[in-house]
């Protein structure tokens, strides 16, 4: 018998200043708690989707940021939105950096993030409808 992965369980972001990364995830991208965190705590963590988002604090933030074969930097964490475009607009009326709105025919409408430790992520809206 081989092993069968289920679903995803975890992912983890190292960060250095916590309260702040606490702070950007739940209030700018309105991901709730998984369990209770108080200030002090040296992680926190997320639900986003039934898959825990842990936010751990580290002395040092590795550069997560990769590029293609093409060049191209790429995301590290790719996150659903309800409304992509509300989010695109709420996201740079709050100063956040983000990056263009892009539409891919067949995988619909994305736009790229950088959280507070300079983590490279994208936000998308979901497969395209069709007409």
């Amino acid at each position: 018998m081989s092993v069968k992965v289920k679903n995803y369980a975890v992912v983890q972001l190292p960060v250095r200043d916590l309260e702040a990364s606490v702070k950007w995830y739940k209030e700018v991208l309105g991901i709730p708690f998984t369990f209770k965190y108080t200030p002090g705590d040296k992680e926190a963590w997320l639900n986003v989707g039934g898959v825990g988002l842990g936010l751990i604090h580290c002395q040092e933030v590795p550069k997560l940021d990769f590029a293609n074969s093409q060049g191209q930097l790429q995301p590290i964490i790719s996150l659903q939105v309800e409304n992509i475009h509300e989010a695109y607009e709420e996201l740079k009326s709050k100063g956040m950096e983000v990056g263009e709105m892009v539409y891919k025919p067949q995988g619909g409408y994305s736009f790229t993030f950088r959280d507070p430790d300079g983590h490279f992520g994208n936000l998308w809206g979901g497969w395209p409808k069709e007409n």
